[in-house]
This record gives structure tokens, C-alpha cells and sequence, in this order.
């Protein structure tokens, strides 16, 4: 499994590479994909999307929460959550083993959304970059994020919740925990 999310990865990293600074239609990420030689992925788009943002996730609400990284490995933490969350959407764009991959990848509010997500790791990738401690502007990261999964379950999994996007934020929260290790290295 490691070994599978780990050329899930590098795959990731050329699509991100080759389809990162452009708007692409669902047709072009395809091709784009297609010519780096990535033209499915080897799991589903959900298997994908939960295994680059579920933990993700939780780094970029942290700051937003009070949670603020103390060092420079902290920060490390959270800005590598932003390009897991850039790389979530520009996985999201290349159809996958699941039952409806193909024709999510097709709809043009798929890839709407999928550059949204994309965008919304950029933006948080350029806070933990420059470390800021803005409260505000790391709330409005997670709210960003929050909404842009309902959209997406909301219009294309309906009946799939979207994992309790909170669900280790709040926990930690009401017991008082910082996310990030107190150790030091």
C-alpha cells in the first residue's frame, strides 16, 4: 500500500507539474495526463482523495483553530499539507478504478472544483511559506476548503458524506491538543 501511494505520488507530482498553471477542461487534463504517460490512476478517485486530504486537511485548519505550528518543522507540516492539497486536485482530474471516475473527470464542474481545491493548497502552501500567524487568514483557508468539499460531495457523492472533514480537528480541540508533535529533532 505504502508503495502504491508513493507512485501515486510521483505520478501526481509530473501531472501537477505538466497541468499546474493552466485552467484545463476536463478533456485537456486527460490529454495532459495521457501525454506525461499517467492516463488512470491505480485506485479510485476517493481512494485518492482520502489519502492525500483527510490528514491534510487538519494542518491547514490547525492555524485557523489557534493551533499554531511552534518551529520550523511544524511549518514544514503544514506547507507540505498545502501541496498535498494542490496535488489532491489535479489528481482528482485523472480518472481512477472507481465505479463513476471517468465521467467525473468529464463534467466541467468536476474540473471547476478540482483547480478550486488546487488553488486552495497554493494559497495555503504561500502562508505556511511565509509562516504567518494570521488567524483570520488561515480561518479563511478552512473555510475555502470546507466548502469546496460540500460542493463537491454535495453535487457528485450526494449520498457519501465527505469523511467529517473535522473529525480529528475537533477532537483534538475539545481535548486541548496541539497537532503538531512536541517533540523536536
Amino acid at each position: 500500500m505504502r508503495k502504491n501511494l508513493l507512485t501515486l505520488a510521483v505520478l501526481s507530482s509530473a501531472v501537477a507539474l505538466l497541468a499546474g498553471c493552466q485552467n484545463k477542461s476536463a478533456e485537456t487534463a486527460v490529454e495532459t495526463s495521457a501525454s506525461s504517460g499517467l492516463t488512470q490512476l491505480p485506485v479510485s478517485i476517493n481512494a485518492a482523495m482520502v489519502a492525500l486530504t483527510s490528514q491534510a486537511a487538519d494542518y491547514l485548519f490547525a492555524p485557523g483553530n489557534g493551533d499554531m505550528p511552534k518551529n520550523d518543522r511544524d511549518w514544514g507540516l503544514v506547507q507540505n499539507a498545502g501541496y498535498e492539497i494542490m496535488l489532491a486536485g489535479k489528481v482528482m482530474q485523472v480518472p481512477g478504478t472507481g465505479q463513476f471516475d471517468a465521467q467525473w473527470v468529464a463534467e466541467a464542474d468536476w474540473v471547476k472544483l478540482a483547480d478550486e481545491l488546487t488553488d486552495i493548497g497554493g494559497e495555503a502552501e504561500k502562508l505556511a511559506a511565509e509562516k504567518s500567524t494570521d488567524r483570520e487568514k488561515w480561518q479563511a483557508i478552512g473555510d475555502k476548503l470546507v466548502q469546496n468539499c460540500l460542493a463537491c460531495h454535495e453535487q457528485f457523492k450526494p449520498d457519501t458524506p465527505s469523511q467529517g472533514i473535522l473529525h480529528g480537528a475537533t477532537k483534538r480541540e475539545s481535548l486541548g491538543e496541539s497537532i503538531f508533535p512536541t517533540t523536536s529533532f
